[in-house]
């Protein structure tokens, strides 16, 4: 399942024009996934984590810079809205990790093959396509966004001049991903919390659910049902996030926000 999860993830930038073939050949470090490529993936994986790091820098200068958010979504007005790291954030984050660590060190220990795939036990072979390739659960969404991209897909109808289908899913794909990163700028609503903008919390909990049937449909064969479904899914999760989140932070009314975090911890919301 890796290897031929790493040619199906490679294969994705020989959809870009003209220069799409050599990318993957560059990839693959050759014409087929081979040795070349694992030492490339593996000088990859072993960079990643001094990027993360990196971020982790980032994150920390941020937090000592600009403060800590909240749930409420009303920023801080004096000292009586803050409480010290320590003991109060250290004590809650040992007690999260510790519950964290008891759980992974079950699967570890007790279920090391729970969340494996039993494919991986047989040797990999390229002239043997498996008959189903699914990635992990969580990239399952982003998957079935791919997929969703066919010549009678309604979406890729007024591009069609321009590109093929593989290629506008696979920007479709990792525009999905990207525009996660930018809500912040695409929710126009001044009020940040959920807590008070009642029509928002129902649009919320659609886009939850439709996250989850784009999972589903992304973990069965695209075949029956499963396109349709796939294709409403997709429509409605770019619709989300470029139409109605803008729009409801123009037209909705939220709810009076308190004049501080304490007095919002104090007074339950109307």
């Amino acid at each position: 399942m890796s290897y031929w999860g790493a040619t199906v993830i490679t294969n994705l930038f020989s959809a870009i024009p003209v220069v799409g073939d050599s990318i993957v050949t560059l990839l693959w470090g050759g014409f087929v996934v081979d040795n070349p490529t694992l030492n490339r993936f593996f000088s990859l994986h072993y960079l990643l984590p001094f990027v993360i790091l990196g971020l982790v820098i980032m994150h920390i200068w941020a937090l000592h810079t600009f403060g800590s958010n909240n749930p409420t979504g009303v920023d801080v007005k004096g000292p009586q809205d803050t409480i010290p790291f320590h003991p109060y954030f250290t004590i809650k984050d040992l007690f999260g990790m510790g519950v964290f660590l008891l759980i992974f060190c079950f699967f570890v220990f007790f279920a090391p093959n729970y969340f494996g795939e039993a494919d991986n036990y047989i040797p990999a072979n390229a002239l043997a396509t498996p008959p189903h390739i699914v990635p992990e659960w969580y990239f399952l969404p982003s998957y079935a966004i791919l997929r969703a991209f066919t010549n009678d897909f309604i979406l890729y109808w007024p591009i069609s001049w321009l590109m093929t289908a593989k290629l506008a899913g696979v920007i479709a794909m990792f525009g999905s991903i990207i525009l996660l990163a930018l809500v912040p700028w695409l929710d126009t609503s001044k009020v940040r919390s959920a807590r008070y903008r009642p029509i928002y919390k129902w649009f919320f909990w659609i886009f939850v659910l439709d996250w989850v049937v784009l999972g589903m449909v992304g973990a069965h064969p695209p075949e029956g049902i499963w396109v349709l479904l796939g294709q409403i899914s997709t429509i409605y999760y770019f619709a989300h996030l470029l139409v109605i989140l803008p729009i409801l932070g123009v037209i909705e009314r939220p709810k009076a926000l308190p004049e501080s975090i304490s007095a919002s911890v104090t007074q339950p919301a109307e």
